[in-house]
């Protein structure tokens, strides 16, 4: 009735027009006709004239608000990836495949940050529509088109140590403030079943490309893994990331002689309702190599089962791991890596790395790596509730040459095993190395407080190789020491699901007194205090 009334008062009006409303007469002119009358409008069909108009727009009104409804609900319903799901070879992690949700008290599904369940150019090409990008935060950055099949993740990675030797030096051993990895990792999905991830690293040595691959992923039983990633060599290198490792850094034989990351394809994959984990593929050879020096490639393969784990969840063998890996290839490598072997660091060749950790070992200048290489290892990997236990045995047989005109390389046997245990006191129970999510994350408010995830944890790691390098004329045996043992004890404390802090306490032994500072001085042992702060995202 009110619309009715409106609708009349307006025809009214239109009716008498504005000088009629005004109250005013016209003003004619003198000269001009006075035009014929024009016949008024009905204001009956006038009104319903507007009234249709009026409904025509309510109409109209409804239809779009139930289309922006539906397009709101759409949104809403939209499946997206967990924020938290890092890569896993990730590693690495690293990998830009799905995670599984993680619950306080728990570490990530198998898929998270796991290598094993972690360019662009100038295009004239333009898109053929937009498509809607969704994102999320979590464990990293996470970007998504609606539908599915585009995906960028971007994580960070940073490591800040603090060591103080015993005894130590200015050439190596010296305390100080030290940071071996800062880390970017660029990975996601390219259309469904291609997966990439490219990541950069700056540690002890200068800034370079760390990862670099495309995953070809249809079917989680066979996969195919083509560019720069880690080799499926050893439990301990292969399927753990360093950022989950029990103590700061890998065993011994693992630190100083792991296969690490090369150019390659390989096929891996779960099989037997993801009760075996398999790896195989063919790389180029040189340890954190981007090219390499012979024709020949290395064949490398990997195996871990869980006979158990379609068991009862309460099954103290459920989490049992066991298997193995095996390597082997020819090599011609005048800039092998690495010259120095150490106590504490990845391998490299930087100066830093020396200072950073006792080196035991180094091998003269003008050495080479040269002739067949090769390398074999078992492991066993338990969890059970809130304990971690690791075992693993690596051996090798490699041959090094004094120079690049000696005939003869001489062979040279190598061995190392290490041994492994982390306990939560805080109950956080753990399936295997990944992100740990604490139960009661670090707060101090009042009636609030959490202590985060507390873990006491032990290493013990040996290495031997063959004294005949001596001999060879391979490294000084004044200086250096073919064997070398360590003894980690400490604890992990996680305030939260992004930082890990390590206080550990190393003992190292050597074989023989090795050198450690000018004019001429050596030591059998050498101790120090760790103090490492870590920030995944």
């Amino acid at each position: 009735m009110k619309r009715r009334f409106l609708a009349m008062s307006l025809v009214l009006a239109l009716a008498t027009g504005p000088d009629a409303a005004s109250g005013q007469k016209p003003t004619l002119s003198a000269t001009a006709p006075f035009p014929p009358p024009t016949p008024a409008a009905d204001p009956i069909d006038r009104l319903a004239a507007i009234e249709a108009r009026l409904e025509a727009l309510e109409e109209r009104n409804r239809r779009l608000e139930q289309e922006n409804r539906a397009l709101r609900e759409r949104l809403d319903a939209s499946p997206v990836k967990p924020a938290d799901a890092p890569p896993a070879d990730a590693a690495g992690v690293a990998n830009p495949t799905d995670a599984g949700e993680s619950r306080p008290g728990t570490s990530f599904s198998a898929n998270a940050d796991s290598p094993v369940p972690s360019y662009a150019g100038v295009t004239p090409s333009r898109p053929s529509g937009r498509i809607p990008l969704l994102g999320g935060f979590g464990q990293g950055f996470v970007f998504e088109s609606e539908d599915e099949e585009f995906q960028l993740q971007v994580h960070i990675e940073s490591q800040t140590d603090y060591r103080a030797f015993d005894p130590g030096g200015e050439l190596f051993a010296r305390d100080g403030i030290y940071a071996p990895r800062n880390r970017l990792f660029f990975g996601g999905r390219a259309t469904r079943g291609v997966e990439y991830l490219v990541s950069i690293n700056r540690g002890f040595g200068a800034l370079d490309l760390l990862d670099a691959y495309l995953n070809f992923r249809r079917d989680d039983r066979l996969q195919l893994k083509v560019g720069r990633f880690m080799t499926p060599f050893n439990y301990e290198q292969f399927a753990i990331q360093n950022m989950w490792l029990i103590a700061p850094e890998r065993s011994l034989f693992t630190t100083n002689l792991g296969l690490n990351r090369q150019l390659g394809a390989m096929l891996w994959g779960s099989l037997l309702d993801e009760r075996l984990d398999y790896a195989v593929g063919v790389f180029d050879g040189p340890r954190n190599s981007y090219e390499d020096f012979n024709d020949s490639k290395d064949v490398m393969a990997y195996l871990n089962a869980r006979p158990f784990q379609e068991t009862a969840e309460g099954n103290p063998l459920r989490l049992l791991n066991l298997g193995g890996s095996f390597a082997y290839g020819a090599q011609d490598n005048a800039a092998f890596l690495p010259r120095s072997f150490r106590l504490a660091t990845n391998a490299s060749n930087a100066g830093t790395a020396d200072r950073a950790a006792p080196p035991f070992l180094i091998f003269d200048d003008e050495v080479i790596e040269r002739g067949q290489r090769t390398f074999w290892s078992a492991h066993l990997a338990y969890f059970y509730r809130s304990l971690s236990l690791l075992a693993e045995y690596n051996g090798s047989i490699q041959r090094y040459a004094r120079t690049v005109a000696t005939p003869e390389s001489t062979v040279l046997p190598a061995s190392g095993y290490s041994v492994s245990a982390g306990y939560f006191l805080t109950g956080e129970q753990v399936e295997r190395r990944t992100v740990v999510e604490p139960l009661r994350p670090f707060r101090l408010r009042r009636g609030e407080f959490g202590p985060g995830a507390i873990e006491l944890i032990g290493r013990y790691s040996a290495f031997d190789i063959d004294s005949g390098l001596f001999d060879a004329g391979l490294a000084d045996r004044a200086l250096w020491s073919n064997r070398a043992w360590v003894t980690n004890l400490g604890v992990n404390w996680y305030p939260n699901k992004f930082v890990k802090v390590y206080l550990d306490w190393q003992h190292g032994e050597f074989g023989d007194p090795v050198f450690f500072a000018l004019p001429d001085r050596h030591a059998l042992t050498n101790e120090m205090l760790w103090l490492r702060v870590q920030f995944y995202y």
